[in-house]
């Protein structure tokens, strides 16, 4: 007996084909809402791993600049020479330029020659030794408005040394980022984080 094939209604299959556009219309309308939020947790993810890097390389750079500053040096190489490169501070901008320069970061002074490199971003320092005048380095840093790099902590003692870093996490005269420290990524959607400032001192006793 031949196989007689069943013929299905026309308003069944309309109805199943209805049911198809349905399904992908709601899966399409889905993505779409759902693409702004992953796009804005994609673009969190990158700014806050590039925030951790820079603190980690700030902290980094300012161990290795104590350490630096707290080696014996000859007793006629003085903590500051103005206008030369030849002093104590130079040694340990020296050493810590090394790392900063890493996240797109350097310390320079134009009252020592030296020259701004303008893919960099700037950072500021702050070196107390034993009983010497504190000095300063990084003459062209632009902080928030307000800001004042300051060290924390008691004052060192007579044998002690003490080094302050700072710097801006987001670079005002470049907030994209590139190559600088860390980028304003999530300003557009309202998280700022240019008012945030790297400022941390470590201390060491001399050697």
């Amino acid at each position: 007996m031949p196989h007689r094939r069943r013929s299905v209604p026309l308003a069944e299959r309309y109805v199943s084909r209805s049911s198809g556009d349905l399904r992908r219309g709601v899966v399409v309308l889905e993505f779409i809402l759902a693409m702004p939020v992953f796009f804005i947790l994609t673009l969190a993810i990158f700014e806050f791993t590039f925030v951790m890097l820079t603190l980690q390389v700030g902290h980094t750079a300012l161990i290795e600049g104590t350490r630096r500053a707290a080696e014996v040096f000859p007793p006629n190489l003085p903590l500051d020479d103005p206008g030369a490169d030849d002093d104590i501070v130079d040694q340990v901008v020296e050493v810590m330029n090394a790392y900063l320069i890493v996240q797109g970061l350097e310390i320079y002074d134009t009252t020592q020659g030296a020259t701004d490199d303008l893919t960099l971003a700037n950072a500021r320092i702050i070196v107390e030794r034993a009983d010497d005048l504190p000095v300063t380095r990084g003459d062209s840093v632009t902080f928030p408005g307000g800001y004042t790099c300051t060290a924390s902590g008691p004052d060192p003692t007579i044998n002690e040394v003490r080094v302050t870093l700072c710097y801006p996490l987001v670079d005002s005269s470049d907030p994209s980022g590139c190559p600088r420290p860390v980028g304003d990524w999530l300003s557009t959607f309202g998280f700022s984080i240019a008012d945030y400032v790297f400022e941390t001192s470590s201390r060491m006793l001399l050697e």
